[in-house]
């Protein structure tokens, strides 16, 4: 009898054993818990750092990337160089009958910086070695802040011509949508009279101004000797037109401008020079669109004189300047 109470005494006891929970095990069990839980919050963190610095990273890379950019494509355009590096004082065989299919297609608008009257005797036509008088030098200088454009292709020099002139009136027109509008074609170029109307539509709202009505012109050249009529006239009215604000509009023959070139070529003037008493104009300042005479520090910037610009201009099939 005693041999199984003590049997039973010892069941209850170990029964009672088994059953009490483990304060261990839940203590192990809610630490591995707190452990997991820091574990995927530091794992969130280091997931939400590390993104964020890669999104900064790519932001900076790209930011940079596009700084660098915008300074390569300003540096290229303020200093694309002629084939032969040189500084040359003419235009391009770019025309309206056809010559060198070169393309620059790079319209991005450039400042001209300020010229002194050295740099200036350097661009003269035939003065290559600046030894002309500098008291000529000294006469005022009326010279507009046109933009300067580069031609997108060999036969767009009118457009480019009038886009400079537009652009400078606050007007935005691509030299595409402008040789379309002026039927600029491969065999001719473009006609004078279309470009002026083009230009008269975007600037006036009409291709052909009335008598006393503003509005753009040509004119058509016959004589340029210094005592001409037509000598008088075009001084006359470059004059009136830097006054008021409207760049001019030149036809060439790249023959007489520039030893070398050919065909016929448009170009924006934009101002000119007095003699030293201040009775007569010196010098004419245009700006060539022509991708083929870009000087390295001026780009199309260019001086001639009266009398050659429109001794130039006497050979063309056009002989015209829109005023």
């Amino acid at each position: 009898m005693r041999k199984v109470i003590l049997v039973l005494l010892s069941i209850a006891i170990l029964s009672a054993c088994s059953s009490k929970p483990s304060t261990t095990g839940k203590t192990d069990s809610s630490k591995d818990k707190v452990t997991l839980e820091e574990s995927q919050s530091s794992t969130k963190a280091s997931t939400s750092t590390s993104t964020k610095e890669e999104a900064q990273s790519d932001s900076q890379e790209s930011t940079s990337n596009e700084s660098v950019t915008e300074q390569s494509s300003v540096q290229d355009n303020q200093t694309q160089p002629t084939p032969s590096q040189e500084v040359e004082t003419g235009g391009s065989s770019a025309g309206v009958t056809g010559g060198n299919t070169s393309t620059y297609t790079d319209s991005t608008t450039v400042e001209n910086p300020p010229m002194d009257d050295e740099t200036a005797n350097r661009l003269i036509i035939g003065n290559n070695n600046a030894t002309a008088s500098t008291s000529i030098q000294g006469g005022q200088k009326a010279i507009l802040n046109v933009s300067q454009q580069y031609q997108q292709t060999w036969n767009w020099c009118a457009p480019t011509a009038v886009s400079m002139i537009l652009s400078y009136k606050g007007v935005s027109v691509s030299q595409a949508q402008l040789a379309q509008d002026m039927g600029t074609d491969d065999s001719f170029g473009t006609h004078n009279a279309n470009a002026i109307q083009v230009l008269n539509r975007y600037l006036f709202g009409y291709d052909n101004p009335a008598v006393g009505q503003a509005g753009y012109r040509l004119a058509t050249v016959t004589n340029s000797s210094s005592n001409s009529e037509d000598m008088r006239l075009f001084k006359e009215r470059l004059i009136q037109n830097i006054r008021d604000g409207y760049p001019m509009y030149y036809t060439i023959d790249n023959a007489r401008m520039y030893p070398g070139k050919s065909g016929e070529h448009n170009v924006t003037g934009i101002g000119y020079q007095l003699t030293q008493d201040g009775s007569d104009i010196a010098y004419v300042y245009y700006l060539d669109p022509s991708y083929a005479v870009i000087d390295p520090t001026y780009g199309g910037l260019k001086k001639v004189t009266p009398e050659e610009l429109l001794y130039a201009m006497l050979t063309c099939v056009e002989p015209n300047y829109g005023w």
